[in-house]
């Protein structure tokens, strides 16, 4: 089966999504008889993003092409000269990038990728001419993928197109005060691509049933639900290799790599706990070692955290490193969203390791709850100070009675589920 695979997000940068798109990928790429081309933008190596050690993991069968992002989306890029550190200059910095990102998000339609989805669709028109796919794959977030994927499949109406909802569009929280124009835009190219498309694979029922009840043309049949997964034999590789350096091996490790946007995770309670803990016990707080990886826009909360003793606070890190550290605590923490049908994806990262999964809630209609509530290896709890100060005091407990790992989820390995996904491709499923 010969693949287009058209994703803004891909392997040459380091975020939740390129690293799933990596998965699949390579897995695809790896099945018999297939053949994988990806579509996708040029990263800047300059971008805090790129990610030269993620781009070598990528399957050396597999044929890219990178088309430019345009005006906007070099504007909007942020540079790794853009350091992450206290000073005042940086701090700068951070507040700029703040300001960009809702400029962005109010403005951009439907996103920064606008641009690069146009000269994308038609060099993937041309590409389709030529190569004669058999299918048409395209990954939302964000929503640039779908619409060059659009583009394509207009001009070659017979070629199945697949298309995958990792969040919402219209409805996803930081969308909600986009201007009217804006979201009319938005929801006519919504409509758009589901018209078109052949299949929807979504990673949640809630999302799924909202695209059903907002759209009549989509019926169960045309739709799958596909969740993420873990590299199992990656997995074992790394565990052998040197233990970070921030590990402390005489500590309960609780770690969290990724970005906090506060619009979606709220992290204040999670500190605040951490503070009332080294109040009412020094000894308890002394035993704890806080590792956070990842751009946190919440100054003031960031700020906190790393007044704590305890806490680490680290602009991103390369994907293998990542992993190294998650593969190495105790604690893998995760910030649910709130106002959302979204499930962090590093939820299924973390269960091919041997850490405890410390989730807390983003609100009480959190969709995490369905994937995590009564698993053996997660310890729960909803966003409040009080609650989390005694779960850590409970996790520490557990850590002194040495029960504190628990074996991976075989369940969620990557093998498995891509195998359904190519069935979907090929329509066997």
């Amino acid at each position: 089966m010969k693949i287009l695979f058209i994703a803004c997000y891909s392997p040459l940068i380091n975020n939740s999504a390129a690293i799933e798109t990596l998965q699949y990928l390579n897995k695809l790429s790896e099945i018999n008889n297939n053949e994988v081309h990806l579509l996708t933008v040029n990263f800047p190596k300059d971008s805090i993003y790129y990610d030269e050690v993620l781009r070598s993991m990528m399957n050396d069968k597999i044929k890219t092409h990178i088309i430019d992002g345009g005006l906007i989306f070099k504007k909007f890029m942020p540079k790794n000269s853009e350091s992450y550190n206290n000073s005042p200059s940086k701090i700068g910095n951070t507040n700029r990038r703040k300001v960009l990102r809702k400029i962005k998000n109010a403005l951009a339609i439907p996103d920064m990728y606008y641009s690069w989805a146009r000269k994308a669709g038609i060099y993937g028109i041309k590409l389709m001419e030529k190569e004669k796919f058999d299918v048409i794959f395209s990954m939302h977030e964000p929503p640039s993928s779908h619409l060059c994927a659009y583009y394509i499949k207009k001009h070659y109406p017979k070629v199945p197109w697949i298309t995958y909802w990792s969040d919402p569009w219209l409805k996803d929280s930081t969308r909600e005060k986009s201007f009217i124009v804006k979201k009319v835009l938005e929801k006519n190219m919504e409509r758009d691509i589901v018209n078109l498309a052949d299949k929807f694979i979504f990673v949640t029922d809630a999302n799924r049933d909202e695209y059903l009840k907002d759209y009549n043309i989509l019926d169960n049949s045309r739709t799958f639900i596909l969740n993420r997964g873990f590299d199992a034999k990656l997995y074992d590789k790394l565990l052998h290799e040197e233990t970070p350096k921030l590990i402390k091996k005489d500590k309960l490790n609780i770690i969290y790599t990724g970005e906090i946007f506060s619009k979606l995770r709220d992290i204040r309670p999670f500190v605040k706990a951490l503070e009332e803990i080294k109040t009412e016990n020094l000894e308890i707080y002394n035993q704890l070692n806080v590792l956070f990886f990842g751009n946190i826009d919440d100054i003031e909360a960031r700020k906190k955290l790393q007044n704590l003793e305890i806490a680490n606070v680290s602009p991103r890190i390369p994907f293998d490193e990542a992993l190294k550290y998650m593969l190495n605590g105790e604690v893998l923490l995760l910030f649910g969203n709130k106002n959302s049908k979204q499930i962090p994806a590093k939820i299924y990262d973390y269960f091919g390791a041997k850490g405890r999964i410390f989730v807390i809630y983003g609100d009480k209609d959190d969709p995490i709850k369905r994937v995590v509530e009564n698993h053996r290896k997660c310890v729960v709890t909803e966003n409040n100070s009080k609650e989390i100060k005694n779960h850590i005091y409970k996790l520490i407990e557990i850590h002194k009675n040495n029960e504190i790992y628990c074996e991976p989820d075989v369940n969620y390995e990557w093998n498995s589920i891509v195998e359904r996904l190519n069935n979907i491709l090929e329509g066997s499923e």
